[in-house]
């Protein structure tokens, strides 16, 4: 579905900000259109089922524990913002397979 490829999307970024951060402290800010995603990932304790989530939720707080700021919020989508478009263009790519 688009919320899953929207969630893979969130861990793939968490894996790409914890390289790009590994060699100092880092702030950053990920623009997500999903209120959904990140509603999931905002305050929740594992559960089963829902292994997408528990994986995002645990690479942000692995960011965290390293000493990385990263802000996740709610972007509008469909109104222009740079990269917004191509991103919802990639996850609905990998939605589709």
């Amino acid at each position: 579905t688009v919320y899953e490829a929207e969630l893979v999307s969130m861990l793939l970024a968490a894996h790409l900000l914890k390289r790009e951060l590994a060699r100092r402290q880092g702030r950053a800010f990920l623009g997500v259109d999903s209120q959904a995603a990140i509603r999931a990932t905002k305050g929740c304790s594992p559960t089963p089922g829902h292994y997408l989530v528990d994986a995002v939720t645990e690479a942000f707080e692995d960011l965290q524990d390293r000493g990385h700021h990263v802000r996740v919020r709610w972007t509008p989508g469909h109104v222009g913002i740079d990269g917004n478009e191509r991103a919802d263009e990639l996850a609905k790519a990998a939605a589709e397979g």
